[in-house]
């Protein structure tokens, strides 16, 4: 016994990883099982003298049929809570000697926390341990005793999955020492071998693939740097501070710019609303050439960097400087539309 308690404390340790041959996390599955019972490390009391297994006046037929049904719920894909009801089969004494014979049968509820372990996506191994509400009886010399109580157990099988639904399982089970002798005469403890089908409610099966279409990629859109005019110019200016000559100098310096020098570059000045707007094109023109200028002087080729002013067309601040009435407020809150836009085609080819 102590080894069929090792192999369950090395299964449940195992079963850290993904049973995928196990149910859905989160539905229920049931089944039955049948099989062989067998009775061990028997001990008798009253009419029944030391221990069985070794009485000469008694032969004991420890082996019958044994099986129940079961149901359960998966936490976890590796995990699951399961009970049931199982028939022990009985074991048969035959007294010697002008011995009485004699009968001992038993049957359970069981609860226990099964968890598993996969080897492939239908077959999994798994260990059960957790306890038994049994009844146990006696029948000898035509009286009959029955006892009830709780009892560890301990199950170690293996399940194979035939489909989303059906499963079969081999498991060998250990109850420990049914039966008070003190009451009924005799316990031992019993062994079942059986062999079971499952049922498993609500599992998803895989989704088909749908088929698609090839993706057409198409030219690649242009990389967009944005520059403050603020930071680039003085206000109503078109003269290159020092401040935005060095921010010209770190755009043309970064490596996808200069991957991308024999790409056409577009630069396009915007302005704010304030003023008319001849000016402002005119302004955002100007502050567009100037940035252009700079990126040639800076090694651009010339014939791949065009500028263009495009005025108070394209505001980015939308209504949110509306409600402002003084001008220098005004001014500030409309600085993200004054700014000069730098596109590299191809960028990212």
């Amino acid at each position: 016994m102590k080894k069929t308690l090792i192999a369950l404390i090395v299964i449940n340790a195992c079963a850290v990883t993904n049973a995928n041959a196990a149910a859905d996390a989160n539905t229920w599955y049931s089944g039955a099982k049948l099989g062989w019972s067998h009775y061990s490390d028997i001990s008798g009391n009253n009419n029944f003298n030391g221990n069985q297994n070794n009485a000469a006046e008694f032969d004991t037929d420890s082996d019958n049929v044994g099986g129940g049904v079961f149901w359960g719920y998966q936490i976890l894909p590796w995990l699951a809570v399961e009970s049931g009801y199982d028939y022990l089969g009985n074991m048969q004494v035959q007294g010697n000697n002008g011995a009485e014979n004699g009968k001992m049968k038993a049957q359970g509820l069981q609860f226990s926390m099964k968890a598993s372990y996969s080897f492939n996506e239908n077959w999994d191994i798994y260990g059960r341990a957790g306890a038994m509400g049994y009844r146990a009886e006696t029948d000898q010399a035509e009286h009959s005793n029955f006892e009830t109580g709780v009892r560890p157990l301990a199950a170690i099988g293996t399940e194979y999955e035939f489909n989303d639904n059906w499963a079969g399982r081999l498991e060998y089970q250990w109850v420990s020492n049914v039966g008070n002798s003190n009451q009924i005469g005799m316990s031992a403890d019993i062994n079942t071998v059986t062999a079971g089908v499952v049922y498993r409610f609500g599992q998803n099966s895989a989704a088909p693939v749908a088929e698609t279409a090839p993706v057409v990629e198409g030219p690649p859109e242009p990389q967009c740097f944005n520059l403050k005019s603020d930071v680039m110019f003085e206000f109503n200016s078109a003269v290159l501070s020092a401040q935005g000559e060095s921010a010209v100098r770190d755009l043309y310096n970064r490596p996808e710019i200069q991957a991308a020098k024999e790409k056409t570059t577009m630069v396009i000045g915007f302005s704010d609303r304030l003023g008319s707007a001849e000016y402002n094109l005119n302004l955002s023109t100007k502050r567009a050439q100037a940035v252009a200028d700079e990126l040639v002087r800076l090694g651009m080729p010339a014939q791949n960097v065009q500028a263009e002013g495009r005025g108070l067309s394209e505001p980015v601040t939308g209504t949110t400087c509306d409600a402002l009435q003084e001008r220098s407020e005004l001014i500030n809150c409309l600085a993200p539309d004054r700014r000069v836009v730098v596109e590299i085609a191809g960028v990212g080819e």
